[in-house]
């Protein structure tokens, strides 16, 4: 059986200019013989997608990605990734990085770039803190408004007294439908 080319997209949810499209488009070069897309942060350790593609592969099987940082934002992570490729035999592809790790020098590279990306979610990571930091200094409230008296007053009030269901409520009140479930925990309500 000939070796297989998977490759592996991920957009975050913040990142757009990172696109399904630009990255799919990037890969169609290598003759990608299968696609596994998912939309997921970076840092969250679950990526079941990912967890899809490396199942997939077998030794001499190579895996394509536009840029490293779509495999992982950690150093562990990326060193993890590539353990086990390695451990199986599968080659990495880096398009944006020019990194291919059946070289020597393609190894050296993915390390020292690993590196490279964590340092800036972590830089990216510490300014978002300092601007929340800054702003709430500044007397700016964070986070959900919370409800108003009035709107709490009319959940419970249509809860206990229709058999409206929680959708409808959430509709009616311009809520969403965990706001009604929350109301009707905290208050206890009961129909």
């Amino acid at each position: 059986m000939p070796n297989k080319t998977i490759g592996y997209i991920r957009t975050s949810k913040n990142n757009q200019n990172l696109g399904v499209e630009v990255q799919k488009e990037a890969l169609i070069r290598y003759n990608i013989d299968s696609y596994f897309i998912e939309q997921i942060s970076g840092r969250k350790e679950n990526r079941k997608e990912l967890n899809k593609a490396l199942e997939s592969l077998e030794k001499g099987d190579t895996l394509v990605v536009y840029k490293i940082d779509r495999l992982g934002r950690s150093t562990k992570q990326l060193v993890n990734i590539m353990s086990e490729l390695q451990e199986k035999g599968i080659n990495l592809i880096s398009i944006k990085e020019n990194i291919d790790t059946s070289t020597p020098m393609g190894k050296v590279i993915f390390t020292i770039l690993s590196a490279i990306a964590e340092l800036e979610a972590d830089y990216i990571s510490e300014r978002t803190k300092e601007a929340l930091a800054v702003l709430k200094e500044n007397g700016v409230k964070l986070g959900n408004k919370g409800l108003d008296v009035k709107t709490v007053n009319k959940i419970k009030k249509l809860y206990t007294e229709t058999t409206l269901t929680q959708r409808e409520i959430a509709e009616k009140c311009d809520v969403c439908i965990k706001t009604v479930y929350n109301v009707k925990r905290k208050y206890r309500l009961s129909r």
